[in-house]
């Protein structure tokens, strides 16, 4: 796999370069996802809390 390609973990929805997910330290990531959400404030954000997102970075709206 090569290393920037950019993929999302099935877990947190978190998007990486990484073959291992930072967040949730799983090896199932996929390169398909839709959509993108950058939480920069994941304490005050809607979306965050909906999502469950606890950590600030870059998400995929769906992972498939």
């Amino acid at each position: 796999m090569a290393r920037d390609k950019e993929r999302a973990c099935r877990n947190c929805h978190l998007i990486t370069r990484k073959n291992i997910c930072p967040q949730c330290k799983t090896h199932t990531l996929s390169d398909k996802f839709d959509g993108i959400c950058i939480i920069l404030d994941p304490e005050n954000s809607e979306l965050a809390k909906k999502m469950n997102i606890t950590v600030a970075g870059k998400y995929a709206l769906r992972v498939r």
